[in-house]
């Protein structure tokens, strides 16, 4: 096998460095002893401190001794101020369903936000489609499917809302 001759000159420049490194290496050891130099105090720049003036002084922001003991004042019912929640607000459920199709005794439910359709299915080749673990919306995530019902939930606090089948979980007879 015969190598380019980009190669062979690479190999040829290798060698050479490899072999002036070793024959080099009493030279190296000599110049970088002549480039360092010792530090002489001399040459040695101090640096001054700021006047004191200038120097800005410690305030204690919380003295002690000084603080005002702490009055309990006791607050009306009527007059307190309604305490927020710590959970934030669990958003309406966004999706609808827009229908049901029946094919092999399989069904596929169709929802939708106003904007977007899914069908509901674990084996249909759709696109789009959605199951278990499925995220159609931003921020609802399917967590089941019942016979009469659909499961979802809010994943910012895990907050659950049932959407209702209502009279589509048998399939219509003709």
């Amino acid at each position: 096998m015969k190598l380019p001759r980009y190669l062979q000159v690479a190999l040829l420049a290798t060698a050479v460095a490899v072999v002036w490194s070793y024959s080099d290496e009493d030279e190296s050891s000599s110049v970088l002893h002549q480039a360092v130099r010792p530090i002489t105090h001399s040459s040695v720049k101090t640096v001054r401190e700021p006047p004191p003036a200038s120097r800005h002084e410690r305030v204690d922001l919380f003295p002690a001794g000084e603080a005002e003991p702490l009055k309990e004042e006791s607050i009306p019912m009527e007059q307190a101020p309604p305490i927020a929640s710590a959970e934030p607000d669990t958003p309406a459920l966004p999706l609808q369903v827009l229908g049901t199709w029946w094919s092999h005794d399989q069904r596929i439910i169709i929802l939708t936000d106003g904007v977007g359709t899914w069908p509901v299915c674990r084996a249909c080749k759709a696109a789009g489609k959605i199951w278990l673990g499925s995220e159609p919306v931003r921020g609802w995530k399917l967590t089941a499917v019942g016979k009469d019902h659909l499961l979802f939930e809010w994943q910012s606090n895990h907050a659950q809302r049932r959407l209702a089948l209502e009279e589509i979980h048998t399939e219509p007879t003709q």
